[in-house]
């Protein structure tokens, strides 16, 4: 599990991995080096067979306060060296492209990702809560699509992957007026599962969910994910087959299907291997 970076830091416990956003003094803004280091903190936890699950979390009293504006952010683009305002436009939006790939990696990762959310989650912090599996929040939190109080429009997977969390309503209200909202109307709406009295209680509910999860089979839950993303882009037909001929080539064969089956029958917890 080899993996170094300053700003973004991994740890293992058990069959949990965690991915800690690591510029507390920041409020873990995005610079480019902290976004553009999350593929690779993903790959090296999914690398260890025994990771079953992973918390995506923040250091210190908040989440993620958006993208850095200050340090790293939206006037980037103009220090490029360009010989045309197209060829400025075109690393632009290349540089938009990566941003995009770095928070779908969390979408795309092969095993389930739980955010564990307090204090500020703005901007891009929505980005990343809604590529995670499941999102829960600490009292304390704060959501907000902050973009457009900013003049911007949100282009990096809050306004494709929010529609597929809440109702068209909600999406609109909170993508449009950029208001804050609280933790309790977070869960009234569907943006978080769970809401919890600390910070402390919440990453303890976490990795609670998380070793949970990871009990399971690992070739059943990451089949399971792996179905649900596929399942995103296709009709109930062709996910219906799709889930038939995975089920059939993969968990149908597997030793975790008969340590599942015999546990059950000796009425104990099963040993699964991820074979």
């Amino acid at each position: 599990m080899s993996f170094s970076s300053n700003v973004l830091s991994i740890e293992k416990q058990g069959q949990v991995g965690i991915v800690w956003l690591d510029r507390e003094a920041k409020f873990n803004a995005l610079s480019t080096e902290l976004w553009s280091s999350i593929p690779h903190a993903l790959d090296a936890l999914c690398e260890d067979g025994e990771i079953g699950a992973i918390i995506l979390a923040g250091r210190g009293k908040h989440f993620c306060a958006g993208i850095d504006l200050v340090e790293d952010g939206l006037s980037a683009h103009k220090k490029a060296k360009a010989r045309s305002k197209a060829e400025a436009n075109i690393q632009q939006l290349a540089n938009t492209q990566k941003f995009q790939a770095a928070i779908t990696a969390i979408a795309d990762c092969a095993v389930p990702v739980v955010a564990v959310v307090q204090g500020f989650c703005l901007g891009a912090g929505v980005d990343l809560i809604t590529a995670c599996d499941i999102r829960i929040a600490s009292a304390c939190s704060v959501f907000s699509v902050r973009e457009t109080r900013l003049g911007l429009v949100a282009d990096v997977g809050t306004l494709q992957r929010l529609p597929k969390i809440l109702n068209a309503g909600h999406v609109a209200e909170l993508a449009y007026t950029g208001k804050d909202i609280k933790a309790d109307r977070a869960e009234k709406i569907g943006l978080v599962n769970d809401v919890y009295e600390s910070a402390e209680a919440t990453m303890a509910a976490g990795m609670a969910l998380a070793n949970e999860i990871a009990a399971n089979s690992p070739m059943a839950v990451r089949g399971t994910k792996f179905i649900l993303r596929k399942s995103e882009d296709m009709t109930d037909e062709q996910s219906l087959m799709l889930n038939g001929m995975f089920t059939m080539m993969t968990s149908l064969q597997s030793n975790d299907l008969q340590e599942g089956i015999k546990a059950f029958a000796e009425r104990r917890a099963p040993k699964f291997t991820g074979s």
